[in-house]
């Protein structure tokens, strides 16, 4: 067997990882970097022809994105995936698919979308299935629908962890231990030594009480975020804190695509974990409908601005989306103040934003920032110890490679007990 990585080494972005034995392939991923350009993986098409199978660990896009180019090329190979991890991702396509042009000519079609929507194949977790090999998901706890691949070859047994959360959150039960493999390809994204994340409960008490004297001094908080994922973790946190008392009453609104990921989440709650399966089914408390959560009336959101609230909006780097709006209108008022809670892709206006940068410029204005900047750290990732005790948790393990992140800690923890690689874009390693 053998392993060739088109993207995602040593880099924060577009997952893609071929895995052939003799004439058999499957990629791991199939996705996008976002920064200040946007980059694909490094696979011709001519290789990417050859490309059979393509399993999707979860829907964000720089897991999904480079799929509806794939398709434009004519070429189809056979997807899989989990439901929700199909719901959400035709959310995230349409999307990209309205913003991302190149000068004038759109790289992709709606249509495309749609074949790859229409084509990709729903899998369950634990339940296997062949396609050149035999392969079984098993729960990430990222996102909703999150997956991890096992796959069983002639030789070898290979798992792909996709993006793993190590921890229970508000919707999701931690990612599956204890999986056997003697080839691991796990993400870093938190892999270095200092990427020691919070508790959630300290995090979200950091959370509660910047916008508790944020809405004090009568201002707007402004809270960027993912659509699929950290929106629907904070939303949830902040209607339960809302509830107790501990967070003060204000409207909370949601921007963008987050209303309707949140109405997927709702469809899939099966997915979710047991606590709120019960809210659901045993008192009708449905949490992704609380009656704290609002939507603006109208386009130019008067009712949103005319008095302190808290808005959760699209886009999480500020690369675009609903934010835009929001910071034309309150970036200037230092009553004002805006929480980062995600992972910051380098080179993006959110990345600036965090490490000190005062403007932004939108729609050819430039806007100068006197709001607050505050960063919260929520992650739906395993940190540094975390990805430790997951790794050694893998039994029969022999070979690790390293990938999605930036840094070598990891490497120097493990390579005493295993055959640990960090491996180079467009470089092939055997296994």
């Amino acid at each position: 067997m053998r392993l060739t990585f088109f993207g995602g080494a040593q880099e924060v972005g577009r997952a893609s990882v071929l895995l052939e034995e003799k004439r058999k392939n499957l990629m791991f991923d199939c996705g996008i970097k976002f920064g200040e350009k946007t980059e694909y993986p490094l696979i011709h098409d001519d290789e990417l022809k050859r490309i059979r199978n393509i399993t999707i660990s979860h829907a964000h896009l720089d897991h999904s994105g480079y799929l509806p180019h794939v398709y434009s090329k004519n070429i189809k190979p056979k997807i899989f995936l989990t439901k929700p991890t199909r719901d959400l991702m035709g959310i995230l396509l349409a999307d990209y698919h309205r913003l991302h042009t190149s000068g004038r000519k759109r790289l992709f079609t709606i249509k495309d979308v749609e074949n790859v929507m229409k084509d990709a194949r729903i899998v369950e977790y634990n339940e296997p299935f062949t396609s050149d090999f035999r392969i079984t998901f098993h729960p990430a706890g990222h996102v909703m629908g999150s997956a991890m691949t096992l796959v069983k070859g002639d030789e070898r047994n290979v798992l792909f962890t996709g993006d793993i959360c190590m921890r229970k959150t508000r919707v999701l039960d931690p990612c599956e231990k204890n999986l056997t493999a003697d080839t691991l390809i796990v993400e870093s994204t938190y892999g270095g030594r200092e990427d020691i994340i919070p508790s959630y409960k300290e995090s979200y008490q950091k959370l509660v009480t910047l916008i508790n004297q944020t809405l004090d001094r009568g201002g707007h908080v402004i809270i960027p975020s993912f659509a699929v994922g950290r929106a629907q973790e904070v939303l949830l946190a902040l209607d339960d804190y809302m509830r107790s008392g501990t967070l003060r009453h204000a409207r909370i609104y949601i921007e963008g695509m987050i209303g309707k990921t949140m109405k997927v989440y709702r469809h899939n709650a099966i997915y979710a974990n047991d606590d709120i399966k019960k809210r659901i089914l045993m008192s009708e408390d449905d949490p992704f409908n609380s009656p704290n959560f609002h939507r603006a009336r109208t386009k130019t959101r008067e009712d949103v601005l005319k008095e302190p609230s808290i808005i959760v909006t699209t886009s999480g780097m500020i690369t675009g989306g609903p934010v835009h709006f929001y910071l034309e209108k309150l970036g200037n008022d230092p009553i004002n103040s805006m929480i980062f809670v995600g992972y910051q892709a380098r080179g993006t206006p959110g990345e600036k934003i965090v490490n000190g940068e005062k403007c932004i410029r939108i729609r050819d204005k430039e806007i100068e920032l006197k709001l607050k900047v505050e960063k919260v750290r929520i992650s739906g990732h395993a940190d540094y110890n975390e990805l430790l005790q997951f790794i050694r948790s893998v039994k029969g393990l022999k070979k690790i490679f390293i990938m999605h992140g930036e840094k070598t800690d990891l490497k120097d923890a493990l390579e005493k007990d295993y055959e640990v690689t960090i491996p180079r874009l467009l470089e092939t390693y055997s296994i």
